[in-house]
C-alpha cells in the first residue's frame, strides 16, 4: 500500500531507498511499513531529485517541478558512488 504524505509533514522522515514513477517519487523511509509518496503543498506529485554525497551522510534534495518548494532528506546508509 502507498501513502500520500504531505511535503510539511515529512519533516524528519530518514529514507531508506527512494524511486521515481510517472505518478510521483516513493519513498521507504524508516519507521514507516508502507512505502509514501510524496506530495507538494501545492497538490503536484512530480518532483526534481538531486543526491548529495558528504563525507558524513546522504541526502536526498527534491524541488516540486510546479511550485519550486525544497526539501531534504537524509539517506541512511547510502554511499558515495564508484566511479
Amino acid at each position: 500500500m502507498v501513502l500520500d504524505v504531505r511535503l510539511d509533514a515529512a519533516n524528519g522522515l530518514v529514507l531508506l531507498s527512494w524511486r521515481t514513477a510517472g505518478d510521483g517519487l516513493f519513498l521507504t523511509a524508516r519507521g514507516q511499513n508502507d512505502e509514501v509518496r510524496l506530495q507538494c503543498i501545492c497538490g503536484r506529485c512530480h518532483w526534481i531529485v538531486r543526491e548529495q554525497f558528504q563525507p558524513d551522510r546522504a541526502q536526498l534534495l527534491v524541488t516540486c517541478h510546479n511550485c519550486g518548494q525544497r526539501r531534504a532528506f537524509l539517506v541512511e546508509g547510502a554511499r558515495l558512488p564508484v566511479p
